[in-house]
């Protein structure tokens, strides 16, 4: 009887959910499982019940607790999630880094259970949900719009990741090595924005992913997904956003008083100032009319003779910029003992090694001190 309760709970929706996040297609499932793919087609539309002995083959294949499988899921939601590289990107990356984005909010949301996360201060500037296209000198007045709000100044910004947590974004970051997407973002109605970055990029062009992710925030976070889904709006669409991050990440008015020369050394200069990469710098100073397209060609031309284009001057030298938000709520809600690390485990119900990728945690964390073969002994005290 109580088998039969347990099993009355299995969630189709979340069978969908783990196989997308593992990039598997519903044959591939079928596969591994060793049924057909009537039978996980059945179990995805539930028109049938998997036994307790498949779930926990699905667990294993799939890499996540069988309670995964009982849990009801998050609210769905038709708000669109911004893929940067999304041209070159299949649908089943794409799928994965919805799931995985999905799971960031997961994890957050438990987490606003017990603490209050900084309120979002992000400007919603362009707030309809067809697609006009804007002016790249009006998307310059917005970015710097959004530099006056955080009170900024006209300056490098020391740590833009940090930046937009504290603005009230959720950041993580995931492996995307395997997949043609550099950096994702959503922002629902009525929630707070999430961004999910590529660990696999250097310092340099991870802060312009998470710019051009606060662009999309910014100037494209109501677009229906008709209007994205459009090509020719999809394009543009990352044309802005780009120029976003530009006029974010380099001010005019001040970026465009420093560029003096076209020399490497002159740009390895601005790098190590500005922490945004040699190319995105030369770009912009052709945006803005400091360089002509042939000095622009000739920068690059000498940037890939001297074999500086996949891997520029500093690369090596600049230094990460980890997001921290959900990192040190989990701590303190476990080192303030509001939560042992296995009730958070139990409790949220997600796979253990995707929460400390997505949190940024320690490797292991979440079973240190968890299963210990020592027994605390201590020495009699001698009277």
């Amino acid at each position: 009887m109580e088998a039969n309760n347990r099993f009355s709970k299995f969630v189709p929706d979340r069978l969908i959910e783990a196989r997308e996040a593992r990039g598997l297609t519903l044959t591939e499932l079928a596969d591994n499982l060793k049924v057909t793919h009537q039978a996980v087609s059945k179990y995805e539309n539930n028109k049938a019940q998997p036994t307790f002995d498949t779930i926990e083959k699905m667990s294993n294949i799939l890499e996540v607790p069988v309670t995964f499988f009982y849990k009801s899921p998050m609210e769905s939601s038709e708000s669109v999630v911004y893929f940067r590289s999304m041209a070159m990107a299949t649908k089943k990356s794409k799928n994965v880094h919805a799931r995985k984005i999905g799971w960031i909010k997961e994890i957050h949301k438990y987490l606003e259970n017990f603490l209050d996360f900084p309120k979002v201060s992000v400007p919603r500037i362009i707030t309809r949900d067809n697609y006009i296209q804007t002016d790249f000198e009006e998307i310059d007045l917005m970015a710097n719009y959004v530099r006056k709000s955080w009170n900024l100044g006209n300056g490098p910004i020391s740590n833009v990741t940090l930046l937009l947590e504290k603005s009230g974004i959720i950041v993580a970051r995931s492996p995307f090595s395997s997949y043609k997407i550099d950096a994702c973002s959503i922002w629902e109605q009525g929630e707070r924005p999430y961004i999910l970055l590529s660990n696999d990029k250097t310092a340099s062009r991870s802060r312009f992913d998470i710019a051009h992710e606060l662009g999309h925030l910014v100037l494209h976070s109501n677009i229906k997904m008709t209007e994205f889904n459009n090509k020719t709006n999809y394009k543009l669409m990352e044309k802005e956003a780009n120029r976003f991050a530009s006029a974010f990440l380099l001010p005019s008015s001040s970026f465009g008083t420093e560029v003096v020369s076209t020399s490497i050394e002159h740009f390895i200069s601005l790098k190590k100032r500005w922490k945004v990469s040699i190319q995105a710098m030369a770009y912009r100073a052709t945006s803005l009319g400091i360089f002509s397209e042939f000095q622009h060609i000739n920068l690059r031309q000498r940037l890939a003779k001297n074999n500086q284009l996949s891997s520029e001057p500093l690369d090596d030298v600049l230094t990460f910029e980890e997001p921290s938000v959900l990192n040190q709520a989990i701590k303190a809600i476990i080192e303030h003992g509001v939560r042992t690390k296995q009730d958070f485990l139990s409790e949220l119900s997600l796979p253990r090694e995707e929460i400390e990728i997505l949190a940024n945690l320690e490797v292991g964390y979440l079973i240190q001190n968890l299963e210990s073969n020592v027994i605390p002994l201590n020495f009699k005290k001698k009277d």
